[in-house]
């Protein structure tokens, strides 16, 4: 029965907003370069940013690249469940032919949708990374901070934590065969399967593809190691399988491949080197094959072998036997790709003669060695020196002499860090000092450092926490080596993700974000515009290193906010971006008409209402008003036929009297 309590109670609930009732508050977008809190709910990029308006995403990309983008979804009074974020497609961009198996992950798939994952950072990182205390250090990214990032499956949904955010980070990869020019979508926010009631539920999105291509072997390379070996089963393998030491052996190396494959993804190498002698997924590796669409890659890169090779990492030695079946074997299936010794880490000087006889033993295999470039070791071919000691000028000299020498790690303010408790753009910049200073290679020492063996932590429930790695000496730093997750975590249920695959990081992304920018470079280069490039590079990164930037107690020399190098990248597009051909009609080939097929994911200017990407339109407002009238009128009707009933029982009761 429709009484005054009911009717009242549904009047009240119309007139009360839906987010008081656990709905979601707000949904805005920003681009690669900004990390959001959990707890930032009031973000000063929330209304408009260099990618949102207000209404609309505008990003951009070149052929061979791929693009990324942020949804910050804020809730409401309530927790918000069974929430999904969809992108089926943008202009000719789409999904084709994907599979949920690991193996084959990136076959095919052109957009993927990540869930990130907020991990808490109890105190900033100490030591390793910056002088604790100093300009050097970031600010304001202690608490609960995204990083690792889980795939969005097509039937998979999420929870929006009430007043506060939870954020979604898609990639789309643009092939190389995509028509330049304007490419158009819509991003939906359904809850309970249906768009939520935001006019930005459901968000227009515009990518233009620039008439440019990235090529498949990028300018700044990269050197990642990862601790999947068959004698490191108790470090990442341990999170996959219950008694890893008795994981079969083929399990194991197609858990290992699964690993290269996402590298690759993002234009990094890659390496474990901790065999005896050459072998069959070595092979596969080198060769290219392991990264073929028929062994389940796909991306940037397919086909192409990878071009470094790692023996004995972190210290070992070569007889003169081992040394000719090593080089034998690279010179019969990869004779471009630079293989050596890793003789030592991180040598004094007491140790160089070790280090050059160990180098020596190994001829005619090179010989790498984590240390500045010095004539104390002759027999040396490769160094590698830590960021917080490189020089420019000792490279030079070190180039000068016949040697490579490479940049290890970082360390701010001399280069970015890889530091969960830095600013998103940390990773990226690194590229770009790499191509400022010419140098050849960047070398990280770990990406999947889970048990935090050199100190007291053990094995660590990294999706809980953020503090990864201590040491002897007292140093802690968040995320240090840890660049990728796992998808399974036997040892800690709770945190299973229930993929059997690694996972990225927000530190990987924006590792591949410069690296592509780079690129852009590259491109810029060889049109002419060499000059241009440089003299933006030389305004984000005015200098670097510790010979060109002194003490380490100041800030660094470039800009911690993401819009600035969002502009830049937008900067150096312009110099790359090729008149598109005209197409039969006469017309620009890819512009839509009446669309921007320019460079310009950028606001427009326009005003934004109060309350930002979260303003309602007009006919969204009057449904629940007009419903809420009904419900007013059925109230009258109801209430006027009760006392004409009360009235008639009167007249009935006054007859019989």
């Amino acid at each position: 029965m429709l009484t005054y309590r009911r009717l009242a109670a549904a009047f009240v609930a119309l007139l009360v907003p839906a987010t008081a009732f656990g709905q979601i508050q707000r949904i805005w977008a920003v681009d690669d370069g900004t990390k959001v809190k959990l707890s930032d709910t009031s973000h000063a990029l929330a209304a408009k940013n260099g990618i949102f308006d207000g209404s609309t995403i505008k990003i951009f990309g070149a052929r061979n690249e791929t693009v990324a983008f942020q949804v910050i979804i804020e809730g409401g009074a309530a927790e918000a469940a069974n929430v999904t974020v969809k992108l089926d497609a943008l202009g000719d961009i789409r999904d084709e032919g994907t599979s949920d198996n690991p193996d084959s992950w990136f076959v095919g798939r052109r957009i993927e949708i990540f869930r990130e994952h907020y991990v808490e950072v109890k105190s900033p990182s100490y030591g390793l990374v910056w002088s604790p205390g100093s300009k050097a250090q970031p600010q304001g990214l202690t608490g609960m901070i995204p990083d690792a990032l889980v795939p969005l499956r097509a039937s998979d949904t999420f929870k929006v934590p009430a007043g506060a955010n939870q954020a979604v980070w898609i990639d789309v990869f643009i092939p190389k065969g995509v028509r330049p020019g304007l490419h158009k979508g819509t991003l939906r926010v359904e809850q309970d399967g249906s768009p939520c009631a935001l006019p930005t539920c459901q968000i227009p999105i515009e990518l233009t593809v620039l008439n440019a291509e990235l090529a498949d072997e990028p300018r700044a390379k990269t050197m990642l190691y990862f601790s999947g070996g068959d004698v490191d089963r108790d470090a990442m393998p341990a999170r996959y399988y219950a008694d890893p030491w008795a994981a079969p052996q083929a399990s194991v190396q197609a858990l290992r491949d699964r690993h290269y494959k996402l590298a690759r993804r993002h234009r990094i190498t890659l390496f474990l080197g901790k065999i005896d002698a050459p072998d069959e997924a070595l092979r596969r590796r080198v060769s290219g094959e392991l990264f073929s669409k028929a062994a389940g890659y796909d991306g940037p890169g397919e086909g192409l072998g990878q071009d470094i090779y790692s023996i004995h990492t972190y210290g070992g030695e070569l007889d003169a036997t081992q040394a000719k079946t090593w080089s034998d074997w690279f010179q019969q299936h990869a004779p471009s790709c630079l293989f050596f010794l890793y003789t030592y880490d991180e040598p004094s000087g007491g140790e160089y003669a070790l280090v050059n006889g160990r180098a020596k033993a190994a001829e005619p295999v090179n010989a790498f060695v984590t240390a500045k470039y010095t004539s104390a070791m002759p027999n040396i071919d490769i160094f590698a020196a830590l960021a917080q000691e490189f020089s420019p000028q000792n490279m030079q000299q070190g180039e000068a002499a016949g040697k490579r020498v490479w940049v290890y790690n970082g360390w701010r303010p001399y280069a970015g860090t890889f530091a969960t408790d830095d600013v998103a753009i940390s990773p990226r910049v690194n590229p770009w000092i790499q191509y400022k200073y010419n140098v050849k290679r960047w070398f990280f020492w770990e990406s999947t450092y889970y048990n935090d063996f050199q100190g007291s932590g053990g094995q660590v429930d990294i999706y809980k926490s953020a503090l990864n790695f201590t040491n002897r000496l007292g140093h802690k730093v968040n995320g240090d080596g840890l660049l990728i997750y796992p998808g399974r975590d036997v040892l800690y249920p709770s945190s299973d993700q229930g993929f059997e695959m690694p996972l990225p990081s927000i530190r990987l992304k924006n590792w591949r974000r410069g690296i592509e920018d780079v690129e852009y470079m590259v491109l810029a280069e060889q049109a002419g515009k060499g000059a241009e490039a440089k003299a933006i590079v030389d305004e984000l990164v005015p200098k670097a290193f510790r010979e060109n930037v002194g003490s380490g107690d100041q800030a660094p020399s470039w800009p911690q906010d993401g819009e600035r190098w969002l502009e830049a990248r937008r900067r150096l597009a312009a110099l790359i971006d090729k008149p598109a051909p005209p197409d039969s009609d006469g017309g620009s080939a890819g512009s839509d008409a009446g669309g921007d097929a320019g460079i310009n994911p950028g606001s427009d200017g326009s005003a934004v209402e109060d309350g930002g990407c979260c303003s309602v339109d007009p006919g969204a407002a009057r449904a629940p008003l007009l419903i809420a009238l009904l419900l007013v009128g059925a109230l009258f009707i109801a209430r006027r036929r009760r006392r004409l009933r009360a009235r008639a029982r009167t007249t009935t009761a006054s007859d019989d009297r």
